[in-house]
């Protein structure tokens, strides 16, 4: 695995749009990349792909809110496309014309929705390892021994969630990091260091329980758009130990044209168990 990078060492920038404020690692010169995380992480998942490619394009790692520093909104719509409209906003506070967008889990489900809605602000869409509600037999979310999905549905639920996990995130959170991950020693003790000071701040677990909790609307989205064909290219890979081609093929059961498959050796945190491997699908994206 790639040696480690501290935070301090990258630039950080906060922006204001609305009434959010965004936080991301902004690093390189060249075509912009966008890279969006999953629960329950920040950009910090994104350290070595960011290492990677500054010096072919511009990353910029950012932070969903609920992540990391960037605003809670623990009122607002956490709904796929009102959260992309979001992203939307600050492409435009940022004068970003055109970027590559990559997501990994939720930051997938949002850019799933930033794919089908704002496709005019894309080169493409890269998603990595996650399940879109609404495309997805909801069987595979049924709970059952040995389960991944369980959390779908423990997370909807209103209150239970904090209730539980409130003074347990290590242990609750920990159980994720080494649950689903395949590659040994991909989620650093830094990293997991790094994650559970951030959903320790007051606010934060609800934040990411809230993105769970709008699965009607997210699944009414999914099921709307099943026949869209994507504007501009998508492509769409799971880990072999996780999703493995389940997520691709989700997709090309709405669009033929979508292309993508699947990460040998990897679980599910692509991002920091196979970075090699997200760079490379990146940098041939911004190839073609």
């Amino acid at each position: 695995m790639p040696q480690d990078h501290p935070a301090e060492a990258f630039h950080h920038i906060t922006t204001e749009v609305g009434e959010l404020r965004f936080h991301a690692v902004d690093e390189g010169q060249g075509p912009v990349v966008l890279l969006l995380a999953g629960w329950p992480q920040t950009w910090y998942a994104w350290r070595h792909v960011v290492a990677g490619l500054k010096d072919r394009a511009r990353v910029v790692a950012l932070e969903l809110k609920g992540q990391g520093e960037t605003s809670l909104d623990l009122a607002g719509d956490f709904s796929t496309p009102a959260v992309a409209s979001e992203i939307s906003a600050y492409l435009k506070e940022r004068n970003f014309d055109e970027v590559l967008l990559v997501g990994h889990d939720v930051g997938a489900w949002v850019a799933h929705a930033f794919s089908i809605l704002h496709a005019d602000q894309l080169r493409g869409t890269l998603l990595l390892d996650a399940a879109l509600i609404g495309l997805v037999p909801q069987e595979a979310y049924m709970p059952r021994p040995g389960s991944r999905t369980w959390q779908f549905h423990f997370h909807a639920m209103a209150e239970i969630p904090e209730l539980l996990t409130a003074g347990r995130e290590e242990e609750y959170l920990g159980w994720f990091f080494h649950t689903k991950a395949a590659v040994s020693g991909a989620m650093t003790p830094a990293a997991i260091s790094t994650y559970l000071e951030a959903y320790r701040k007051p606010g934060a677990m609800t934040a990411g329980f809230n993105y769970y909790r709008a699965v009607e609307q997210n699944r009414a989205f999914a099921e709307a758009n099943r026949e869209h064909r994507f504007a501009k290219p998508i492509r769409v890979y799971g880990g072999e130990h996780a999703t493995g081609l389940n997520f691709v093929n989700s997709l090309k059961a709405c669009d033929p044209a979508v292309e993508g498959g699947m990460i040998p050796g990897c679980g599910h945190y692509v991002p920091e168990e196979a970075p090699g491997a997200v760079i490379e699908l990146i940098t041939d994206m911004l190839n073609r």
